[in-house]
């Protein structure tokens, strides 16, 4: 199976630039990194540093490798960075998800979050506790709108980004568990429990690879970007159809960093 790639593209949340994604592309392999320095912040320095690593590992690695050793690898990569900054709570410093196309396994490789489209058909994940963080923000929100607050307030306030950090720590605690229905997986350091490592036959076809920025995988960058216009102009604060645990505020493009890469694949 080869690949063409069609179109890739990543803009940060914020006018500064700053962004937790990454763009993979190799000889062998292409896909999106999702980064994030978790609810007790690691940093920027720390998730920069090992988003920037774990891009350059991938893109080095060879085109064999599987996914269980690219887990352990990437797994290695965050311990090595944590270490030296002094963390020792893995769970709760951040980390990254990513999807990942292998061409010589012709297969679609995933931890996390991050979606894909293949030959028409996408495939997304929404966490349970990512769910139950969205409707409790979506709760606090419509609250204040009740009394009267205005969106463009709410966004202004110094408590906008901060409403649900309580639970956002808490749904970090269930990192790599597989004893809990809350549970999930992404490299932070720790192992990544084998339920947590997905592994899809690829279709040939058109292939297009998000991070969570957008809400919806379609078949083209401009069609990502249409819908995602169109929610953040019904829904600025993410409450409503574009459910999110965190919102458009001053000075941000989006609710989140967004990253897309497209590829046609061929037998």
């Amino acid at each position: 199976m080869t690949f063409t790639i069609l179109e890739q593209f990543s803009c940060g949340k914020s006018v500064s630039g700053y962004t937790e994604d990454r763009v993979v592309l190799s000889d062998h392999h292409f896909g999106i990194l999702d980064g994030s320095r978790g609810p007790a912040v690691s940093g920027p320095d720390v998730i920069t540093a090992l988003l920037d690593a774990a891009k350059a590992l991938i893109e080095a690695m060879p085109s064999d490798i599987t996914l269980p050793a690219l887990t352990e690898a990437l797994t290695g990569l965050a311990v090595d960075h944590k270490k030296a900054a002094g963390l020792k709570d893995f769970r709760t410093t951040g980390g990254f998800v990513f999807c990942l196309f292998s061409q010589y396994h012709q297969e679609i490789w995933r931890i996390g979050d991050c979606k894909f489209r293949n030959a028409g058909q996408e495939n997304a994940v929404f966490w349970q506790t990512e769910e139950i963080c969205a409707k409790a923000r979506a709760l606090k929100i419509n609250a204040l709108l009740q009394d009267g607050h205005e969106a463009d307030a709410i966004m202004a306030r110094p408590d906008y980004d901060h409403l649900i950090d309580d639970l956002l720590l808490d749904e970090a605690r269930f990192l790599n568990r597989q004893d809990n229905a809350f549970s999930f997986g992404a490299i932070n350091g720790q192992g990544v429990p084998d339920v947590y490592r997905e592994s899809f036959p690829a279709r040939s076809g058109r292939l297009v690879i998000t991070s969570d920025g957008y809400p919806s995988v379609l078949d083209t960058l401009d069609e990502c970007e249409q819908e995602l216009s169109r929610l953040l102009m019904i829904d600025p604060l993410c409450i409503a159809e574009n459910l999110q645990c965190k919102g458009l505020g001053p000075a941000r493009h989006s609710f989140d960093d967004r990253s897309l890469i497209a590829a046609d694949l061929t037998l």
